[in-house]
């Protein structure tokens, strides 16, 4: 038998085990059942858990390290779908979000991060096109872009904040999951470029175009793990 059919057994005795509509003497047996299976099959209780994740990978939509905006879309659609982010880069490869979560989660963030970027991306041109900003030197105008671009994304987050966070199981699955599949990750610091005085305007415009960023309606889904750790 697959580890993946052993798995979804255990699973399933777990579930039982843990049901409410089951007597005293039925979930003794299902628990049971499923510890020997674990034993019988030398898993422990994180290979569970990490089963019932899994990760979705999409472009970043630039070339070397993403910019800090990028990255804090990526995380703000996370922090929507309860998923959890690690950013890849090469030197002949292009930089990749991939998102680990539960259920349709990590394919739902990866589909809300690709709509908001172009939505974001037309409000950013759309500002850098404004007479006072074309005389702007492009440095200056690659600054100004950047700030207009994470006041956008603060906007948005106060949007998905009222609706996002993940239930403990979940929290539990993907971070199985990560020490199983990614144990060797880096931690990368994320530098936004300070902001000066002059570069305010640019803050306020895309706190301003963000409110209205327009978000799927798929974008309320809350992944789901049928199994607790409890057991």
């Amino acid at each position: 038998m697959d580890q993946d059919r052993i798995l979804d057994k255990i699973k399933k005795c777990m579930e039982m085990a843990k049901s409410k509509t089951a007597n005293p003497n039925e979930a003794e047996i299902a628990l049971r059942q499923a510890h020997k299976l674990m034993e019988a099959y030398n898993l422990e209780l994180g290979d569970v858990l990490a089963s019932m994740a899994c990760e979705a990978k999409i472009a970043a939509g630039s070339d070397g390290s993403p910019p800090a905006w990028r990255v804090r879309l990526a995380q703000v659609c996370g922090h929507a779908f309860g998923t959890k982010l690690i950013i890849t880069t090469g030197l002949f490869s292009v930089a990749g979000f991939i998102f680990v979560g539960c259920g349709a989660a990590p394919e739902l963030t990866g589909y809300a991060y690709q709509v908001l970027e172009r939505q974001l991306q037309k409000a950013r041109r759309g500002f850098l096109a404004e007479p006072n900003q074309k005389r702007c030197k492009r440095s200056t105008k690659v600054a100004r872009g950047d700030h207009f671009a994470n006041a956008w994304i603060d906007a948005v987050y106060h949007k998905v904040d009222a609706f996002a966070g993940v239930e403990d199981n979940i929290a539990e699955a993907i971070e199985a999951y990560m020490a199983k599949h990614h144990p060797d990750l880096e931690k990368s610091e994320m530098k936004r470029r300070k902001l000066k005085a002059r570069d305010e305007s640019a803050v306020n415009a895309g706190y301003q175009a963000g409110k209205s960023a327009q978000l799927h309606q798929a974008i309320s889904h809350k992944p789901v793990a049928r199994l607790t750790q409890g057991v």
